[in-house]
């Protein structure tokens, strides 16, 4: 008898993500058909999406991965409102290289970024300047903001009965597994992200999901690219 579309197997992981490890494949497989319904991960299509978003984010690797922000000055003041009205600081915060090898001659100021960017963001807290830089994304879906590393420990035990892990204290627990796995689909279903799969429009969906994922439309192609790949193996 075929296998029902929520129950998932290493291999197909190993299809989407050729380079994943076989022990993080086995993990993910375990970890989100023990809970599919309840995570809303128990259909096909939502399938789909949540692999081809977390392709979009970590590539071919399926492995948590820290969010860098080494900016150019010019980047900086694209895509942050401070940078603009502070241009200075954006040349001093963004990285510097040199113009003949095209090698870094300084790197971004992440933390200064963090405070000065991000710390206006995602649910970080006014009074705890470091939340910025030290709440960047991580995970398979790169959750992002002390609300939602404060909301994954706070609500871990109404789905796992092991230890809740300190992700306020130590941020660095959800590039681990299975908490890479495990914030991913809490992220999912906590966030709702899979209103937006259940159109059922399929790769015309795409674009909606990433938009609840990331607030825009950051690395839609390759996660336009990842669902095409995801309606083979899912």
């Amino acid at each position: 008898m075929p296998n029902p579309p929520s129950f998932i197997t290493p291999a197909q992981l190993k299809q989407m993500f050729p380079d994943s490890s076989i022990l993080d494949r086995y993990i993910i497989a375990r970890e989100v058909n023990a809970k599919a319904a309840e995570f809303k991960l128990d259909t096909a299509l939502r399938q789909r999406h949540f692999f081809a978003q977390i392709k979009g984010e970590t590539g071919s690797l399926l492995e948590g991965q820290t969010e860098g922000w080494n900016y150019s000055p010019e980047a900086l003041k694209r895509f942050s409102l401070y940078y603009r009205q502070n241009p200075k600081e954006a040349e001093q915060d963004g990285y510097l290289k040199d113009p003949v090898t095209g090698g870094f001659i300084r790197r971004a100021d992440e933390r200064a970024v963090g405070r000065k960017h991000f710390q206006r963001l995602n649910g970080n807290r006014a009074s705890n300047p470091e939340d910025g830089y030290n709440f960047r994304g991580r995970g398979l879906i790169q959750i992002t903001g002390y609300e939602k590393y404060d909301g994954f420990m706070q609500n871990y035990a109404k789905y796992w009965d092991d230890e809740v892990p300190d992700t306020v204290t130590n941020p660095e627990l959800i590039n681990k597994m299975p908490y890479a796995i495990r914030s991913a689909m809490y992220f999912w279903l906590h966030y709702r992200i899979y209103l937006a799969a259940d159109s059922g429009k399929g790769y015309a969906d795409v674009r909606a999901v990433t938009r609840r994922v990331n607030g825009g439309n950051e690395g839609l192609d390759r996660r336009q690219a990842a669902y095409l790949e995801a309606e083979g193996i899912f």
